[in-house]
């Protein structure tokens, strides 16, 4: 007997919205264009110390996690971003990129094969 994959995201939100299928592989399909795009930009800016962009970046994706239920992920960007603002804790960007890279990577990953795109 096959063991039941977890789901690496969770659609509770969008579903809020639309439980539509159509609707669904639209908005994940936006998901995964942009987070995949916006998450290597991120890493750029923190590699370049490019700080403005990076809060910019780590703000507009820790909403785009959150609407996916990928919380540690979301919790990470949402620590870069207050920490940029508050000019503190620079030594800890990488790492916590990493974590919301690793989990949103997952979640790309999943919902390519789940929806097809």
């Amino acid at each position: 007997m096959k063991k039941e994959e977890i789901k690496k995201y969770d659609l509770s939100i969008p579903m809020e919205a639309s439980d539509d299928p159509e609707y669904l592989k639209e908005i994940s399909n936006y998901f995964v264009t942009n987070s995949s795009e916006m998450l290597d930009k991120l890493g750029a800016a923190i590699e370049t110390k490019d700080w403005d962009q990076a809060q910019y970046l780590s703000h507009k994706l820790s909403s785009n996690f959150y609407m996916f239920g990928l919380k540690e992920g979301g919790d990470a960007l949402l620590q870069i971003e207050h920490s940029i603002m508050l000019n503190d804790g620079s030594d800890l960007y990488p790492g916590l990129y990493v974590i919301a890279k690793e989990q949103g990577d997952e979640a790309i990953r999943q919902l390519k094969i789940d929806f097809g795109l």
